[in-house]
């Protein structure tokens, strides 16, 4: 079965399918939506015999760099239906309808196209042995409208994030959707995979408070229920880019923050130390590597006037290979953020050979040894100081870093599935 691509566009999901009655064989223009599938020869190379249904409202950032390395390694066919990194609320609100409108029209295909069965697949009742889905997706509703089509296949979601305790700086009634939106997905899957013990954790802990906030019937014993289908199984990454760079000095201590432009990385900490460390003369710089957003950019531009000569580089790189190049010329990666539930940009920089330096909060601590994480606002700003003058030998946080490649990762992923598949 060849390669397919559906990508039409419509912005932020405000109308997110078209209900015109139409044939199940015939596609139905879909807003900004993509299938990237893997079948043929490739699908030969892969002999898994098995087909994973992916499911990414989100894809960018962490979401996608994870699916990029994930997928290829992880020895199965797959369907990935994807929509752009943006618009996040909507993302969760109607992705639900996108992309089980999709997955009626491909199951339909599928029984069309091999009524006998399909080869290769032997005992296969469905397109798909699995499904693997973030939490940007609303899974009971996908559930729901997707019916027969996967009624049968099991489904894990991946929680790289969780919204019980996400910082809201904009605290509205509707916005303890998002969070009641986590716990039904949790609910409907069959099993629950986090990135952090510390995330399943908060989220576990936060479910029983969230509940107590309805006006009335509270159900019981969900966190107990979610619990028993939850595992920690890290994000991977790939590290090709990185080890296709050598490490390298300047003649300053530069300083990276690897992060995107938003308040929950709280920028102005990060800010604050290295404007005070430039008013005590000392000679470093730093580079600002991530996405900006428009609410941040001011902010940016005042602190990268300040920092004048010192600012080396300001911006997402075009690309990975630019982006390695910028952490391999670089002595400290810092985190100032107030929420991260993993940090892949830190683990992927302490990869690259900088010495990472992190909040003692979070879930950096079951990440970080002690003498890599600072513990207030002066704690940072002198571990700083100390990298200036006396600067960190490179790749002191590889072997920490080592752990969450896509090669120590795919075996644990690799039985997971199998795991989850073969329960059906």
């Amino acid at each position: 079965m060849p390669l397919r691509a559906v990508s039409m566009g419509v912005a932020g999901l405000a109308s997110p399918c078209d209900h015109r009655s139409v044939s199940p064989h015939v596609p139905v223009a879909v807003p900004d939506l993509s299938l990237r599938s893997v079948t043929g020869r490739e699908a030969e190379r892969l002999r898994s015999g098995r087909r994973l249904l992916v499911l990414e409202p989100y894809n960018g950032g962490s979401h996608r760099a994870v699916l990029d390395c994930l997928l290829p390694a992880l020895g199965w066919d797959h369907d990935l239906l994807e929509l752009p990194a943006r618009k996040w609320k909507w993302r969760m609100r109607g992705s639900a309808i996108t992309f089980a409108s999709e997955a009626r029209r491909l199951d339909s295909e599928w029984l069309t196209e091999f009524p006998e069965g399909e080869p290769g697949r032997e005992g296969a009742i469905s397109r798909w042995d699995a499904i693997f889905a973030s939490t940007f997706l609303n899974l009971a509703e996908f559930k729901g409208l997707a019916g027969a089509a996967i009624s049968d296949v099991p489904a894990v979601v991946y929680f790289h994030e969780n919204q019980l305790v996400y910082p809201n700086r904009h605290l509205a009634e509707w916005d303890l959707q998002f969070p009641l939106t986590n716990i039904t997905s949790a609910l409907a899957a069959d099993e629950c995979w986090f990135n952090t013990a510390w995330n399943r954790d908060a989220f576990l802990t936060g479910i029983a408070p969230f509940i107590a906030r309805f006006p009335d019937h509270h159900p019981g014993g969900l966190a107990e229920r979610i619990a028993g289908a939850s595992r920690v199984l890290a994000p991977p990454f790939d590290p090709a880019p990185f080890d296709a760079v050598s490490v390298s000095r300047g003649a300053r201590c530069r300083i990276v923050w690897p992060h995107r432009w938003e308040h929950d990385k709280a920028p102005e900490a990060f800010f604050a130390a290295v404007t005070a460390l430039a008013r005590e003369g000392l000679d470093f710089e730093v580079a600002l590597a991530g996405q900006e957003f428009a609410e941040t950019s001011e902010a940016f531009a005042q602190a990268a006037e300040a920092l004048g000569d010192r600012l080396a580089h300001i911006g997402e790189p075009s690309d990975r290979a630019e982006y390695a190049r910028l952490l391999a010329g670089s002595d400290v990666a810092v985190s100032t953020a107030v929420n991260e539930f993993f940090g892949l940009a830190m683990v992927e920089a302490a990869y690259a050979g900088c010495f990472p330096l992190v909040p003692d909060r979070l879930a950096y601590p079951e990440i970080y040894p002690p003498e890599m994480r600072y513990g207030s606002p002066e704690s940072l700003l002198a571990h700083l100081r100390s990298a200036i003058i006396d600067r960190p030998a490179a790749g002191q946080g590889r072997a920490l870093a080592e752990r969450f490649t896509i090669d120590a990762l795919a075996p644990s992923y690799r039985e997971a599935f199998g795991r989850l598949a073969s329960a059906r």
